[in-house]
């Protein structure tokens, strides 16, 4: 027989629901010094209810009771629950009385009078499983709960080394507009320029940088490290981290040479290969100042050029593979005077399967990047069809916008909320005037608007992020506007520009170039590559949103222009 400290060590944690008319008083406070809780029970309907609306552990009930006795109220129990052990307390022993309450499913008898001996050990037997089943439910409560911080910790690992992999990565055109050593002279036309990365898994073999080495002169590559999981994500992490030492240090010296460049790096990563690994990737370096081109591809699907006339070229790889034993490094010329638009992508965005079973995207490719002015209407072509790529899928889109012969309306306001407020109507009428779609109306306008309130705010202002965020948490950002535009005598400069593309292979469309000028002293336009959609500071979003509304959002390298541009669909 159990001991009654090993047995307070069972039920200490247990609710008993202890059912009779006439209750002892000690054997209820012995009830209440081995069990946490005793509910108590008048009758049968009394007790039912009591179970029905209590978590009992044990129920121990007589059997001689009003309105309705213990065998009543087990069947009652049982009906719903086959489980919770139930003492029945009796003074009749005959047989059939005991195997009908065996029937109903009694976990152990006592008998009457009532020996103590006798209750602690049926108490023992009946709460045994229960504590039983208890403790394997909590063992496996424990064994998911490790799992789950096992996952919580692994996604967390994951997340860190792809936030690790894309702070690797570089873009200096993330928020900026290629800028040429004569800004203003319209041969050049505006050179904008996008990226869209779609790793497969958290680690990727793909990678890419888009680096500026001097005004007008910037070179682009992207990595793919053939094969899948880690040893292709490092081998591209490995390329895209010395590339970008490479530059860097080529910018400091103010010394670039793409063939030197080419040598240093093919150099190092063949040490570091596997003798059966090879790297596919594109180093495109461009010199728009001289409206040269300079390319060294290894194995990379074909570049993609259209011109101003609408002839396109499939410029394809002039090299072999990157191995461990064999590496050319030809570098082709050609010119871009005439370039309208290029395509730079890994094989990922060709060799994806459509969705309808029977073709690769790159049968549409050709077609869709014609059809494309931006990244963006790429990208939406490319999901119409493929729902989920095979691969990771890296382009990097290039389009070049001339303004001749467009038309300009030009309008200075003085730096104060009611002036940005009547520009802002002022475009959306200037919409209305060209018949502009009204859902394509309202996306322009909640672009611009974001981005003359950056103008006033940080441009005319001089007001902070981190001041912003203050204010804004204190909920006195706009008095606070109201009294500092007082001080200020700047002025801010809007060009709306209507251009229309005749083009000779696509349909003609008409785009709505808003160039925004302050005479701030700008901001640093990186830091908007460190700002989060969740990122706890509320500046910086704003300029996010109207990227993400309009076609293209550049600003000069200063950042006190911002150029806005967006496709118009009219009704």
């Amino acid at each position: 027989m159990i001991e009654y400290s090993e047995l307070l060590k069972i039920t200490k944690d247990l609710t008993v629901l202890y059912v009779e008319d006439e209750r002892p008083v000690p054997f209820v406070n012995r009830l209440e010094r081995i069990f946490k809780t005793v509910i108590l029970a008048e009758n049968g309907i009394d007790g039912y209810d009591k179970y029905l609306n209590s978590s009992v552990d044990l129920v121990l009930t007589d059997y001689l009771m009003p309105e309705a006795n213990g065998l009543h109220l087990i069947k009652s129990i049982r009906a719903v629950d086959r489980k919770t052990p139930i003492i029945l307390i009796t003074g009749y022993i005959e047989s059939e009385f005991l195997i009908e309450a065996i029937n109903l499913g009694v976990t152990q008898f006592v008998t009457k009078p009532i020996i103590v001996a006798n209750l602690l050990n049926a108490i023992e037997i009946a709460v045994s499983q229960v504590v039983l089943e208890n403790l394997a439910q909590k063992t496996q409560q424990q064994e998911l709960e490790l799992l789950r911080y096992r996952e919580k910790y692994h996604f967390t690992q994951q997340e860190l080394a792809f936030l690790k992999e894309l702070k690797i990565i570089k873009n200096d055109f993330s928020f900026m507009r290629i800028n040429t050593i004569n800004e203003g002279n319209n041969d050049n036309g505006l050179w904008c320029l996008d990226i869209h990365y779609q790793p497969l898994d958290i680690l990727s073999g793909d990678s890419y940088s888009v680096r500026e080495l001097d005004t007008g002169k910037i070179i682009v590559f992207i990595i793919d490290a053939m094969g899948k999981g880690l040893s292709a994500s490092v081998t591209s992490i490995l390329t895209t981290s010395f590339v970008n030492h490479l530059i860097d240090e080529a910018i400091v010296k103010n010394d670039f040479d793409l063939k030197r460049f080419l040598k240093l790096y093919t150099d190092f990563i063949a040490k570091e290969l596997l003798s059966e690994e090879i790297i596919c990737a594109s180093f495109i370096y461009m010199d728009i100042n001289a409206q040269k081109m300079y390319i060294s591809m290894f194995s990379m699907p074909p570049l993609l050029v259209l011109k101003q006339n609408g002839q396109v070229l499939q410029i394809k790889s002039n090299n072999l593979p990157i191995m461990k034993y064999y590496i050319s490094c030809v570098v082709d010329t050609h010119d871009m005077t005439d370039f309208a638009k290029i395509l730079i992508y890994s094989d990922g965005l060709t060799e994806s399967s459509c969705d309808n079973g029977q073709n690769l995207y790159q049968e549409y490719l050709l077609r869709d990047f014609i059809a494309s002015p931006f990244k963006n209407d790429l990208y939406q072509l490319f999901n119409e069809k493929v729902k989920t790529p095979n691969d990771d899928v890296t382009f990097i889109f290039l389009n070049r916008f001339n303004y001749t012969d467009s038309i300009v309306n030009t309008f200075e306001i003085d730096s104060t909320l009611q002036d940005v407020q009547n520009i802002t109507c002022e475009v959306e009428r200037y919409l209305q005037q060209l018949n502009v779609n009204e859902q394509c109306s309202a996306l322009f306008i909640n672009s611009f608007s974001e981005i003359i309130m950056n103008a006033y705010e940080h441009g005319s202002l001089k007001l902070d992020l981190e001041m912003k965020n203050e204010l804004s948490m204190k909920g006195t950002y706009e008095s606070y506007l109201l009294e500092k535009q007082k001080e200020v005598d700047k002025k801010i400069t809007v060009n709306l520009t209507l251009v229309h593309s005749n083009s000779a292979v696509v349909e003609p469309k008409d785009f709505l170039v808003a160039t925004i000028t302050d005479e701030g002293d700008g901001f640093d336009i990186s830091r908007l590559n460190t700002l989060n959609v969740d990122n706890h500071f509320l500046c910086g979003r704003g300029i996010k949103v109207a990227k993400n509304t309009a076609d293209a959002l550049i600003y000069n390298k200063v950042g006190n222009q911002a150029v806005l541009i967006k496709t118009l669909i009219k009704d």
